[in-house]
């Protein structure tokens, strides 16, 4: 009750704090001094720690204790949005990096970018220092000049108080300081409603709403599939609206699973569909050619297919007829702004994503969820995450395959992505493994290999290119026939790391060398490939 009548009084109650600081500045310790009360010996944070405080009663504070290596800085802006408050973290003890971070520059233009208008100094180690008041003041003088060019922008404040997480002292002054400058802001309850922007985006239109607009449309629609799609392939289309576009996609995309097409190919294939309307009735179809968004939606209609399929036990796909079936099934699709979920509009929008395909920089496709029968005879929990791995890989390196785009830009740009996405997704599931350079830039080299191979198709044993079983080109193959084709599996790794290694705090931050053999340069398709093809 008390909480909903603050809501009332202030607005929301909820809000986000950052920690920010360099290594060994005592972030963890603040955070589980004011959880738990006492004083709790901690070791160097990969990735965040993640609580939520309740202080006073009714306000809730979601803290996150993000790790202060050099590597952490640039992604901090993934946690920064318009409600939350920033507390850097600077150890008076350390002598060994400059007076002012430099890093924080970056961050504090971050802020801006982000709206994050809150932001206190907190000197910490303070009771280790032998003239604390001089070097107190000096810090403070310091910061006022480094931080001028965000006045006015962010409101700045340097914490007086001395401040301990060992004993305890300070850290209540803290609370409250934070606390009466955010609930007497005049502009807070203006600024600060929304809840922290750190949670996952949530689809805009309830699914409810979402199946009461397929249903409507439904009844609506009264052209037989065939006839859609011959007036499709006519340019007579009579609505070229959003449950058009899937309508097509969704034809398409059976198709190109009964062949077993890529998504790339397949993407080709309703880029050409459109370029063709546009050509015919430029007035009418004037779509933007865009490669990403293209992508975007086959393979969301892709995954709506395979999981209707699994879901109604079907030994075979969803027809023509089945699409209102599986728009009701998955009525996200229905959902115009599906794609925010997913990308910014800065990266979706942006010249490099219209011609080419871009990763999401939000979180992760979901991946297809596996048949019953498959499930039961895989093992889950770390080969999960190397399965995940290992799709990413497959489609980064189909990528750079189909696009011929250079091959060392790419992949630094798809880790970065996956890097930003992996922090994002284990915000809302901490049970999701941290980021692994190592591990992701390993699958990337196992893909990579294995396609080398098919560069060379033609020195391919006579019995692998019987005609009964044709190896595809890389754009081509299918996910499950690449499996197939290379015998590589989720414990591929195993045959290069120890869990060690592979496990390891350094694997984590850097591409670690692999301990058993080296990475390979080309591995061959699998021996008994044409067997398991034709059986």
């Amino acid at each position: 009750m008390f909480k909903g009548l603050s809501r009332w009084l202030f607005g929301s109650t909820d809000y986000s704090i950052l920690i920010a600081g360099n290594d060994a500045s005592g972030k963890t310790a603040l955070l589980y001094r004011l959880k738990l009360n006492e004083y709790v010996t901690t070791c160097p944070t990969i990735g965040f720690n993640v609580e939520t405080i309740e202080y006073p009663k009714g306000w809730h504070w979601t803290m996150w204790d993000v790790g202060g290596c050099d590597k952490i800085y640039p992604l901090l802006r993934h946690y920064l949005s318009p409600t939350t408050i920033v507390l850097l973290l600077h150890d008076c003890t350390d002598v060994t990096r400059p007076e002012f971070p430099d890093w924080f520059r970056i961050v504090g233009r971050d802020m801006l970018d982000a709206s994050s208008g809150y932001l206190w100094v907190v000197p910490t180690k303070q009771e280790e220092l032998p003239e604390r008041q001089a070097f107190i003041s000096d810090l403070r003088q310091m910061y006022q000049r480094e931080l001028k060019e965000f006045q006015g922008a962010i409101q700045y404040r340097f914490f007086e108080h001395k401040l301990s997480a060992k004993t305890g002292e300070g850290v209540r002054e803290l609370m409250d300081e934070v606390f009466r400058t955010i609930s007497s802001d005049a502009g807070a309850s203006s600024r600060l409603q929304v809840k922290s922007a750190i949670q996952p985006k949530e689809i805009p239109t309830s699914e409810d709403e979402l199946k009461a607009l397929i249903e409507k449309e439904g009844e609506e629609d009264m052209v037989d599939p065939q006839s859609f799609w011959d007036s499709f392939l006519n340019a007579d289309i009579q609505a070229w609206d959003h449950r058009s576009h899937l309508k097509a996609g969704y034809i398409i995309v059976l198709e190109a699973v009964a062949k077993d097409d890529s998504i790339f190919t397949t993407a080709e294939t309703f880029i050409t569909h459109l370029k063709r309307l546009k050509n015919a009735h430029p007035d009418r179809f004037r779509n933007t050619e865009h490669q990403t968004m293209t992508i975007f939606w086959l393979l969301q209609l892709q995954l709506a297919v395979w999981n209707y399929k699994i879901d109604r036990e079907l030994d075979h796909y969803p027809s023509w007829s089945d699409f209102q079936d599986v728009l009701f099934h998955t009525p996200s699709l229905r959902n115009t702004k599906l794609w925010s979920l997913y990308y910014t509009k800065d990266r979706l929008f942006s010249p490099q994503a219209r011609e080419s395909w871009v990763v999401p920089d939000l979180q992760q496709f979901p991946a297809m969820r596996p048949s019953p029968a498959h499930e039961k005879s895989v093992p889950r929990g770390k080969d999960e995450n190397s399965d995940r791995l290992l799709r990413f890989a497959f489609t980064i390196v189909q990528h750079i395959q189909a696009s011929k785009l250079r091959r060392g830009a790419v992949i630094k740009d798809a880790l970065a992505s996956l890097q930003a996405t992996t922090i994002r997704v284990r915000k809302a599931d901490s049970t999701i493994p941290p980021y692994s350079e190592t591990q992701a830039y390993f699958w990337i080299q196992v893909v990579h290999a294995a396609f080398q191979s098919l560069e060379n198709s033609g020195e391919l044993s006579d019995d692998m290119t019987e005609k009964s079983y044709q190896v595809p080109t890389e754009t081509q193959l299918s996910f499950s026939n690449f499996m197939l084709l290379f015998g590589i599996t989720s414990e591929t790794w195993k045959d290069y790391y120890s869990s060690k290694a592979w496990d390891s705090v350094a694997a984590r931050m850097e591409f670690v060398p692999p301990d058993i053999k080296p990475l390979p340069n080309i591995i061959g398709i699998s021996p008994d490939a044409h067997k398991k093809a034709t059986m």
